[in-house]
């Protein structure tokens, strides 16, 4: 069987998922004071209403709004970062960046056999990646999989995955990023900031039943776009996701690599597990599985894509 390294899910709403990176951008509350650590307050200022989104609640007194944060070009070098400054992945992440404009510029230029979507996709990553803080995203993304830690907690133990003399190849690396558009499952209705945590807790697990009864499509939005996820009741209703693939297979060590939080500070429960029973293939471990991964991997889409185009090998 085809297993993979799966860790367990950070916001509960599935029970597995990948780890797949540091958000360049997102959204928040504008209630809170400041941004979560790492991040800042976009500029100019971006905020919504609540009310603009489908799944607001009818009954609602009032709406709130939501600002958006950019990820801080000094996340992990910054005076409330010291301890996670790691100028060889730093510069290794700008590397990596500098290239990807560059793909991407390559991919504009065959515009005329793109669709506006897939014009639209790559001009809104390309616009991100032309802000300097977009190294950060890219840095905690590769220490988030835990590849590039040290082995041993000193800057003389050698990483997982060397940046020195026999670092991946830039050029191959870059070459394997792909780009899934992501439409998650929202609460509906969409929870009050003033929720108590156990109940936002509580609509997650009971969202399935409570949608079979409302007669609530649980695959699809009233636009006909397919979900890939479920939400939380931090909002996002399309999500540009660019992946590197970097194929690890025969890495000594392998089942050692940690997996790591959202900047890959501390380690979180991670175990293998096969793609049959995360529902990414079928009983028969070789074909693409047809049952919802989203109650049991959240990266199931992903995963699927990726197996779909050969980039994970099946075995048997």
């Amino acid at each position: 069987e085809t297993q993979i390294l799966v860790r367990e899910s950070a916001n509960g709403t599935s029970k597995w998922g990948v780890g797949t990176g540091v958000p360049a951008t997102r959204w928040v509350l504008s209630t809170q004071e400041r941004p979560p650590l790492g991040y800042k307050w976009s500029e100019p200022p971006i905020s919504f209403d609540a009310s603009d989104f489908p799944e607001f609640p009818k009954d609602a007194q009032e709406s709130w709004t939501y600002k958006k944060i950019d990820i801080r070009e000094d996340a992990f070098n910054g005076a409330d970062a010291s301890e996670l400054e790691d100028p060889e992945l730093q510069a290794y992440a700008n590397k990596i960046r500098d290239l990807l404009k560059t793909k991407l510029s390559e991919d504009m230029g065959d515009e005329k056999h793109m669709d506006a979507w897939e014009i639209t996709k790559i001009t809104v990553i390309k616009g991100t990646l032309e802000k300097d803080s977009s190294v950060a995203a890219i840095q905690g993304t590769l220490r988030m999989s835990g590849l590039f830690q040290r082995r041993e907690p000193c800057v003389e133990s050698p990483r997982y995955v060397s940046l020195g003399e026999n670092a991946p190849d830039l050029a191959k690396l870059v070459h394997s990023v792909r780009v899934y558009t992501m439409f998650p499952q929202m609460p509906d209705p969409m929870p009050l900031p003033s929720t108590p945590p156990e109940e936002l807790q509580e609509e997650i697990t009971s969202r399935d039943s409570r949608m079979a009864e409302s007669g609530r499509d649980p695959h699809h939005d009233r636009h006909g776009r397919k979900f890939t996820h479920k939400s939380t009741s931090n909002v996002s209703n399309t999500i540009h996701g660019v992946y590197i693939t970097l194929d690890a297979t025969e890495l000594p060590g392998l089942g050692e690599v940690p997996a790591l939080d959202l900047f890959g500070s501390k380690k979180v429960k991670r175990e293998w597990n096969s793609l049959e029973d995360l529902k990414v293939l079928g009983p028969d471990g070789k074909s693409i599985g047809t049952e919802d991964t989203k109650p049991t991997f959240i990266s199931g889409f992903i995963v699927r894509q990726l197996v779909s185009e050969g980039v994970i090998d099946i075995c048997g």
